[in-house]
């Protein structure tokens, strides 16, 4: 009789209490995990678009007398744009049309902005890439 008055929780009782709360914990931190890297490639690709943005601002401020504008090149980058992404895990490349269709005196600019390996590596397998298209006048 004695025992059938006794409150409480039995061991088995709290046993299945903290397994309980250890599959709740382990898929809060399994989600911490998560909402890192996701952060992590957001400030990446932030970065990135403000160092692209960076260089559409510089070209849309230059003359059109730059040699690189009145010629068509694939992967190049002009020494006058390299020092924005200097000192930076990424690269700038710009493709360039000119006389974009069938406009005179028009080149088609595509710049991106690319992630290094040692970027990638934080990120995974994921290259980080962000291309920006303007049109410039030359002369």
């Amino acid at each position: 009789m004695l025992l059938a008055n006794q409150k409480g929780f039995s061991l088995i009782e709290m046993l299945a209490a903290v397994t309980v709360l250890a599959v709740g914990l382990l898929a809060l931190a399994g989600l911490q995990v998560t909402a890192m890297r996701t952060n992590t490639h957001a400030a990446a690709i932030t970065e990135a678009t403000a160092l692209a943005q960076a260089a559409v601002e510089r070209i849309q401020a230059m003359d059109g007398d730059r040699p690189w504008l009145r010629t068509t090149q694939v992967d190049s980058t002009p020494a006058e744009l390299a020092d924005i992404v200097a000192g930076t895990p990424y690269e700038l490349f710009l493709n360039t049309t000119v006389d974009f269709n069938g406009v005179d005196n028009i080149t088609r600019i595509e710049l991106t902005v690319e992630s290094l390996a040692a970027l990638q590596k934080v990120h995974g397998a994921s290259k980080q890439t962000v291309t920006l298209t303007l049109l410039k006048r030359y002369f």
